[in-house]
């Protein structure tokens, strides 16, 4: 299954600030060894700030470029591990939205978060 990135409906700076054009994007999941549902990143939101935070084990995030079809029919089934690989301590990227879809896999309970 996928997730929607959704925007934060809690952001309201940029109702009062001309000078930021949208509101913000988050996602925030907390996982217990397990891998995430994959999260689809809409185009033209730019770059992405991604958090993973595990309490015990260690968590790596996946990117993939396979088409939006195939990510919400569940088809994909692999993705490319970020350039940090699996991460034992909190560890935070900006990363390029030059992707379909991200997801985090954590061996233990882990929080994530991406925000846009």
């Amino acid at each position: 299954m996928a997730i929607p990135f959704s925007p934060d409906l809690g952001d309201k700076q940029h109702l009062g600030n001309r000078t930021i054009p949208r509101q913000r994007f988050r996602h925030d999941q907390a996982l217990n060894a397990e891998s995430s549902d994959w999260l689809i990143l809409p185009a033209g939101i730019g770059d992405l700030m991604v958090t993973v935070v595990p309490s015990a084990g260690d968590a790596r995030i996946e990117f993939t470029q396979a088409p939006i079809e195939d990510i919400e029919a569940g088809t994909v089934i692999t993705g490319t591990p970020w350039p940090d690989g699996d991460v034992t301590v909190a560890t935070q990227k900006l990363m390029a939205n030059a992707v379909s879809a991200i997801r985090c896999v954590a061996s233990a309970q882990t929080q994530w978060t991406v925000t846009a």
